[in-house]
């Protein structure tokens, strides 16, 4: 049995924006390479950002773009399993090959927080952030570091297959398959389907290309709970692409400044574009 983890951060809330990648490589239940790259996004870093990561723009001076990368993120995963802790990294890689008019990766996607949910019935329904796993299963890493994330998402796949005697493959299978029994979405801004977005609560902010009441369908119909306003409990801030074009040096919502706050007192808060979140709530 053998996969990839793979784990990114991005430089602002564009995914898109990456500016770090590490993947490893398990075979047989063990780590056999690791590897961190710095990569320039040719984007600026936002403070939000930077207080989550730690990483500069002077940090990534001189470091290869993503265009360059390309070809050396394909041969780490051409053909491969690849797994990683919720598919925001599935969705920003993707989005980056986009942006640069490149080849999506040639791989199969693992979701190892679905995996874990369906793994362990206490992280049925939350729980089941890395971090929260990580300490559950006594894991040791750095947040926020990609290596480390990658790391740590990998030795949770491997503990559910030893859990379950489900290997990847097996994985992929139970993940892709719907929990929701054909039900159709009720119109509500209640969180507790399954999705991509489940478990999340998500706030609208600035201007948006679709209206505040479909945007939120959307991220119902995907899984999440939404929220009029920022909280101690929200986990995602939604942004139009306009105000994201405009971070460095505009005044920044009322929402968004709260966020900020309660980023830099270690509430996990990601804070994504219009146009990523539309890609995260269909994958």
């Amino acid at each position: 049995m053998r996969f990839v983890a793979v784990d990114l951060e991005t430089a602002n809330p564009r995914m898109s924006s990456i500016c770090q990648i590490g993947i490893v490589r398990f075979e047989h239940g063990k780590e056999v390479a690791a590897e961190m790259r710095l990569i320039d996004p040719e984007d600026h870093f936002d403070p939000s950002c930077v207080a989550v990561h730690g990483i500069t723009a002077d940090r990534v001076r001189g470091a290869p773009r993503f265009s360059d990368m390309h070809q050396w993120l394909c041969q780490q995963t051409s053909g491969e399993i690849v797994a990683c802790h919720t598919h925001f990294d599935r969705v920003a890689l993707a989005q980056a090959c986009g942006r640069h008019a490149l080849e999506p990766l040639p791989c199969e996607w693992l979701d190892t927080a679905k995996v874990a949910r369906r793994a362990w019935a206490q992280f049925a329904k939350s729980g089941y952030g890395l971090a929260n796993l990580a300490r559950h299963f006594g894991i040791s890493f750095q947040h926020h570091d990609a290596l480390h994330d990658a790391r740590t998402a990998g030795l949770i796949l491997i503990k559910a297959i030893e859990e379950t005697g489900f290997d990847a493959t097996d994985w992929i299978a139970r993940c892709n398959a719907s929990s929701t029994n054909g039900s159709p979405a009720k119109v509500s801004r209640d969180g507790g389907r399954d999705g991509p977005l489940a478990g999340e609560r998500v706030v609208f902010t600035g201007s948006l290309q679709v209206a505040r009441t479909q945007a939120a369908d959307l991220a119902h119909a995907a899984g999440a709970a939404v929220d009029t306003g920022v909280t101690k409990h929200t986990t995602m801030l939604v942004m139009g692409d306009q105000d994201i074009d405009q971070l460095n040096g505009a005044a920044k919502s009322s929402k968004h400044r709260k966020a900020e706050q309660l980023i830099e007192q270690g509430q996990p808060i990601r804070v994504v574009s219009e146009v990523d979140f539309t890609s995260l709530c269909r994958v």
